[in-house]
């Protein structure tokens, strides 16, 4: 029972903890340039892979307690990770070292160790902190215990000038607020206060998103700051107004997939109540399976967002509705089958922008249908009696 206890208490702050570091990653994605690419959990928290000089961060989330306290273990722990790496050749010789502590804690020796730059003053140091830290009892009065002896002792088995050279290249950073914070003012910097806060969280999403994918696909989790430097300019061009056009993407239909599409389809199923042919049917097949691969090129892109396209599907909806009452109570056509291709082809002519922009007609085409196939809309009269579905809405991502 304590043990589920305890497991619960420490969810928040593990969670936490994650989520500063894909702020992180952000923060570093924002700053970074030429070839950089930002690694999370490879070497570390963070890495900033460069060819001349490299970055190694680890991330303190400290919800519970102090991560940079004198004996805090973490903040020794995070030095003799550093120390291994650099001795393995995992880390180079170049690199620089971040330890980011997302409350403004204060830390004595954390403090002494981020102001020392000159290697002389570092050996003192080290050689200082070596007779203090290694002297002090670990079942002492101050609370020393084993967790920090193992890593103090890690630490100090590495030589005064491998730890020197460390500590020279070493910053302690504390966020003043939050880490978001931190992300929302550099974005600010470059953007209208109106978009900084949509442009941060399209971003903060896709780097997660990134991150997630690798972790699942067990490889390396890096972005690559030429990758996120396109997705920034196509959010901000969409979020600003800035964005003229859809790119169009070429996508080829096989035969073989349209004949796929005639089963167990509720679109197709819903074309078929009309009495189309199925040649007639596989070209509305077509529209469907090209707005469907364009939608998840452009949403991937960062050209759409779910809020954008959700508006665009109940537009579409609405104009469903107007031309299926029209055709209820002014059309002439007789039965209900002809009522139901009048529904059909009237919206299948509607041009409906996304974003503001205009689309190609087969996108719109393919929409409607999409819209069908949930199902929100249909053609026959009597459609969900025909389907046998209740015609609930469901929603649809982008």
């Amino acid at each position: 029972m304590a043990k589920g206890k305890k497991k619960k208490a420490t969810a928040p702050g593990q969670a936490y903890g994650y989520l500063v570091q894909v702020v992180r990653v952000l923060w570093h994605l924002l700053r970074a340039q030429g070839d950089d690419v930002v690694a999370f959990e490879v070497l570390g928290d963070i890495t900033v892979e460069r060819d001349k000089k490299s970055v190694a961060e680890e991330d303190k989330s400290g919800l519970a307690h102090n991560p940079i306290a004198d004996s805090s273990p973490s903040l020794w722990k995070t030095f003799a990770n550093w120390a291994d790496a650099r001795r393995d050749g995992s880390l180079p010789a170049s690199c620089s070292y971040i330890l980011y502590v997302a409350q403004p804690y204060d830390g004595d020796i954390a403090q002494q160790l981020s102001d020392c730059t000159s290697y002389p003053d570092a050996q003192l140091l080290v050689r200082r902190l070596r007779e203090q830290m290694c002297s002090v009892d670990a079942a002492g009065s101050d609370g020393i215990g084993a967790t920090l002896r193992t890593q103090v002792n890690r630490l100090f088995d590495h030589s005064d000038s491998a730890i020197a050279h460390i500590v020279t290249a070493f910053t302690l950073e504390k966020s003043p607020s939050s880490p978001i914070d931190e992300v929302l003012g550099e974005i600010a910097r470059s953007e209208a206060d109106e978009h900084v806060d949509e442009i941060t969280e399209s971003l903060l999403g896709w780097v997660n998103k990134q991150l997630m994918t690798c972790i699942k696909g067990g490889i390396p989790a890096r972005i690559a700051y030429r990758e996120f430097r396109k997705r920034r300019l196509t959010v901000t061009r969409r979020v600003t107004g800035n964005l003229k056009a859809f790119p169009e993407y070429e996508v080829v239909v096989t035969q073989e997939q349209i004949a796929a599409e005639f089963t167990g389809r509720t679109y197709v199923r819903q074309l078929a109540l009309l009495k189309l042919n199925p040649d007639d049917i596989g070209s509305h097949i077509s529209d469907q399976l090209r707005a469907s691969a364009q939608r998840t090129e452009l949403s991937a892109a960062g050209y759409l967002n779910k809020q954008s396209f959700s508006k665009y599907e109940n537009e579409l909806v609405e104009r469903w509705n107007i031309n299926r009452q029209e055709v209820e109570y002014g059309s002439s056509a007789k039965t209900a089958i002809k009522r139901g291709v009048e529904v059909l082809f009237r919206c299948l002519r509607e041009e409906v922008e996304l974003q503001a922009l205009p689309l190609p007609r087969y996108f719109v085409r393919g929409s409607f249908h999409s819209i069908a196939n949930e199902p929100r809309i249909g053609w026959h009269p009597e459609w969900k009696k025909l389907l046998g579905v209740d015609g609930t809405e469901t929603s649809h991502a982008a």
